[in-house]
């Protein structure tokens, strides 16, 4: 008979303070004690958020005893796809344990209570005419009665009970303890442990052992021959209960295990949410606020020059709506790989790696009057890529693209001095990491250097990895305030810890804020390492 939610909260609290399920038998899936489960729910933090997990469901304590109302369904099964336990009876009275308690005290209630009346109304035994030993055999009769109806919320209370009736009731009538000790050594084996059971039963046997002594008056053979019958079924009783409870304790273990399993999936489920959302969050910061800064810097340049210089204040505006379809064409490439979760997206096949360049390669000069942002300021050129190309095959940027990138910024008013140094490191996602980090720089030099901003970006390519500086002057006046969201320097430094890397960002001596990052050289697998050694 499978046990109420009232037993799993025992079970709980023996596991909590035992650190394992009591008595588990061989094989019987156990808990260690970083296996618990945790009732409360957990907060996990992810990219410097907060996250509680909804996958731990509190559990009701109490245990619904006898003449209580039914309990309401345990709430750890309530997500488990759990097959409907068999027996239509068995259901029921498991839900209403008090019918079958009840029961059993009515069973035996009544014919004691029969018998105790007639004995002593008719005066026939020796004991009924004794008055001492009438009135323990009624009291030892009415403390099993009551120990009875609270075997299964107290059932070492039962075994007490029991052992003083055998002790009160035996030497008067040997067969009222008999029922009441087969009870209680079977609820003690399903509802406590085997262990205990088995305790209980050296104990009662021993009871049994001295009462019968007393009764008859220290005859050890005799009473050998006589106490063997009930000793014989109070074992076959607390060996049937710990083949019971040990099933009911197994099982009990594996509805917890999948409980927490349970629990776990959908922790794990938010957690991996959270840090999805805040990866997604990263690159629409990286594509926002790169293009909003330039267009705010040129419909600031609009603005001053239109009344004395119509001609460029109307490039400038066509500079803008050129930036904010970029933007668009990069928001539809992060929403289109959103809407593709079943397909994971493959790695594009890019374009080769340049050759090493050995010495500097100076990229200081100007941008060409008028160019269109659309030509630069996406990978392989976005507007090249159609409206229908595939978001999940669109190349991302990478060192290829920090030209375009700066020229961008050279057209929003900056005068930047751009230098790479040693052989280009083909890797993409290193390319990536490093171009999100000089654009994140630039545009925080927009946004909040003074005028006017001149800005110094070195990437450094060496055989311990790649160095990227980007510094902008200090200025005595004050620049004006602007609100920040938190995410650059967040995002760049997640960018650089992706990698191995590290990032500093702070203000200089001379009053300005330099940005410095550097990611190690990958390290490369054994056979390569093998075959360099050989050549």
């Amino acid at each position: 008979m499978v046990a109420g939610p009232a037993h799993y909260d025992r079970m709980d609290r023996r596991r909590l303070r035992r650190g394992r399920h009591p008595d588990a038998p061989e094989g019987c899936l156990s808990m260690t004690p970083d296996e618990r489960p945790v009732t409360p729910p957990r907060t996990a933090t992810v990219a410097g958020r907060s996250s509680v997990g909804q996958g731990a469901v509190p559990v009701a304590r109490g245990a619904a005893g006898p003449g209580a109302p039914a309990a309401a369904p345990d709430a750890r099964m309530s997500d488990l796809a759990l097959p409907k336990p068999p027996g239509v009876f068995r259901s029921f009275f498991a839900r209403h344990a008090w019918i079958v308690d009840g029961s059993i005290v009515v069973v035996y209630g009544l014919p004691t209570i029969l018998f105790l009346g007639v004995s002593l109304a008719m005066g026939r035994d020796d004991w009924s005419r004794d008055p001492l030993r009438a009135g323990a055999a009624i009291a030892g009769s009415l403390i099993v009665l009551v120990a009875l109806y609270l075997r299964r919320r107290h059932p070492f209370v039962l075994v007490i009970a029991t052992g003083v009736g055998i002790l009160l009731v035996a030497p008067s009538f040997e067969g009222l303890a008999q029922i009441p000790s087969v009870v209680a050594l079977y609820g003690v084996a399903v509802y406590v442990s085997s262990r205990s059971a088995l305790v209980a039963f050296a104990g009662l046997a021993a009871v049994r052992i001295l009462a019968d002594l007393i009764a008859r008056g220290g005859d050890l053979g005799q009473v050998l021959v006589m106490s063997t019958a009930s000793i014989f079924l109070m074992l076959i009783a607390t060996l049937i209960g710990i083949n019971v409870g040990n099933r009911k304790r197994y099982v009990e273990a594996l509805l917890d295990r999948a409980a927490q399993l349970g629990r776990e999936r959908d922790q794990q489920a938010l957690l991996s949410s959270a840090s999805e959302r805040a990866r997604i969050a990263r690159e629409m910061h990286d594509i926002v606020a790169h293009s909003l800064t330039v267009m705010v810097a040129l419909a600031d340049g609009a603005d001053r020059t239109v009344g004395h210089d119509p001609g460029r204040a109307q490039e400038a505006i066509r500079q803008v709506a050129e930036t904010g379809r970029v933007a668009l064409a990069d928001m539809r490439v992060v929403l289109g790989v959103l809407a593709e979760p079943l397909a994971p997206a493959q790695e594009p096949a890019r374009e080769p790696a340049p050759e090493p360049v050995p010495e500097p390669v100076q990229g200081t000069q100007s941008a060409p009057s008028g160019a269109s942002l659309e030509q630069f300021a996406s990978p392989r050129g976005r507007a090249t890529a159609g409206a229908d190309a595939s978001p999940s095959l669109t190349p991302q940027p990478g060192h290829d693209d920090l030209d375009a990138l700066i020229a961008s910024y050279r057209s929003a008013g900056m005068v930047v001095v751009y230098t790479v140094t040693g052989a280009i490191n083909p890797d993409p996602g290193i390319q990536l990491a490093v171009f999100r980090i000089v654009q994140e720089a630039l545009t925080n030099s927009l946004r909040y250097a003074p005028d006017p901003k001149h800005v110094t970006v070195a990437v450094v390519f060496s055989g311990d990895g790649i160095a990227v500086t980007v510094s902008d002057q200090g200025q005595s006046q004050v620049a004006a305030p602007s609100i920040g969201t938190g995410h650059g320097i967040v995002g760049m430094r997640e960018r650089a810890h992706g990698y191995g890397g590290t990032l500093e960002a702070g203000p200089t001596t001379a009053g300005g804020w330099q940005v410095r990052a550097r990611i190690p050289q990958p390290a490369k697998p054994a056979g390569d390492a093998e075959d360099t050694e050989d050549a």
